[in-house]
């Protein structure tokens, strides 16, 4: 994930033009496919944050006394 200055960075990049009456904003794509990226992060974040269910299995996950080993974790995320 990129930091707040390397957004702004990025934003800097940012080429303003009038169309008509109504500005343009102007980026080069490698800005732009990250600051999407971005944005599908944050929007991500958001449909979780507003999840009930989301929030319901996480307070469950939280009480559960249920303990599992790094090793039938890696072995779970194809990662051993």
């Amino acid at each position: 994930m990129y930091s707040m200055q390397e957004m702004d960075t990025l934003i800097k990049k940012a080429q303003i033009f009038k169309l008509g009456k109504s500005p343009v904003v102007v980026f080069p794509v490698s800005a732009w496919e990250i600051i999407r990226a971005r944005i599908g992060i944050l929007e991500e974040y958001y449909q979780m944050s507003t999840s009930k269910k989301y929030k319901r299995d996480i307070a469950s996950a939280r009480t559960s006394k249920k303990e599992v080993s790094s090793k039938d974790l890696y072995k779970k995320l194809g990662l051993a």
